[in-house]
């Protein structure tokens, strides 16, 4: 008996031991790229594991998962792309609506676009022959572009803004586009355009949108991918996010 208990000992010992020194890798949407370091490195501090991420746009990090991308978890700005993946039996557990993401329009210092109206800025300058380039994510398979799509669709004016438009892979490059020489405005993250090295570069309005952002647990995680889960769900995570520029309800 004493032998039989000493085995079990060994083994939960062994098994804190792999807990404790596991590594994950995240799939994440792009609009996260500045506030999921934060997260991370307070999670890592609080648990000593390690967390290592790969951004893209939802839809590309769907099909990455879909031909067996080594991921954890995965990080979406758009419900759908989630459930796919569920339909396919590729998670486990429940998906988490952990926050709400805000659309903006962004016009850098270069650009004479004026965006106090809105998008009645873009429309003004459409009937003047006065625009130049509007970037926006791929609709596609970018949860950004779709919702500027969806705005653009609402002003009415998607399909006469067609030649006007750079098409970016992600919610980042967009960012980039949007500083360049020739680009009048672009759809960004709000997450984006209040970031310190963003926020002196031009002006910006947060457009009357949102998106859903949900994580789920994928058929390759581990221990250490649901306690990053329940980390996000933490009044801690929730403030992060929200410093960040997205809408949560804070958990009391």
């Amino acid at each position: 008996m004493r032998f039989l208990n000493y085995v079990i000992g060994l083994l939960v010992l062994v098994s804190a031991i792999q807990v404790h020194a596991d590594n994950i890798h995240i799939a994440a949407a792009s609009n996260l790229r500045f506030v999921l370091p934060e997260l991370i490195e307070e999670f890592e501090q609080q648990s000593e594991h390690h967390i290592s991420v790969s951004y893209a746009a939802s839809g590309t990090l769907t099909t990455q998962i879909q031909h067996g991308a080594p991921f954890s978890l995965f990080f979406s700005a758009e419900p759908r792309y989630i459930q796919l993946l569920i339909n396919e039996n590729l998670t486990q557990g429940t998906v988490i609506n952990y926050a709400q993401s805000q659309l903006a329009l962004f016009a850098a210092k270069g650009s004479n676009l004026i965006i106090n109206d809105g998008l009645e800025s873009l429309k003004i300058a459409l009937s003047l022959g006065e625009l130049n380039k509007v970037a926006i994510a791929n609709p596609q398979h970018a949860p950004y572009g779709q919702a500027a799509k969806l705005s653009l669709e609402q002003a009415g004016i998607w399909q006469k803004i067609q030649p006007y438009l750079i098409v970016a892979e992600n919610a980042s490059q967009v960012m980039q586009f949007s500083l360049s020489t020739g680009v009048d405005a672009g759809f960004v993250p709000y997450s984006f355009i209040i970031q310190p090295q963003f926020s002196s570069l031009g002006r910006f309005i947060k457009l009357d949108i949102t998106l859903q952002q949900q994580a789920v647990l994928l058929r390759m995680t581990s221990v250490v991918g649901q306690l990053f889960l329940d980390f996000i769900q933490t009044k801690s995570a929730q403030n992060i996010l929200i410093e960040n520029g997205f809408l949560v309800e804070v958990n009391t």
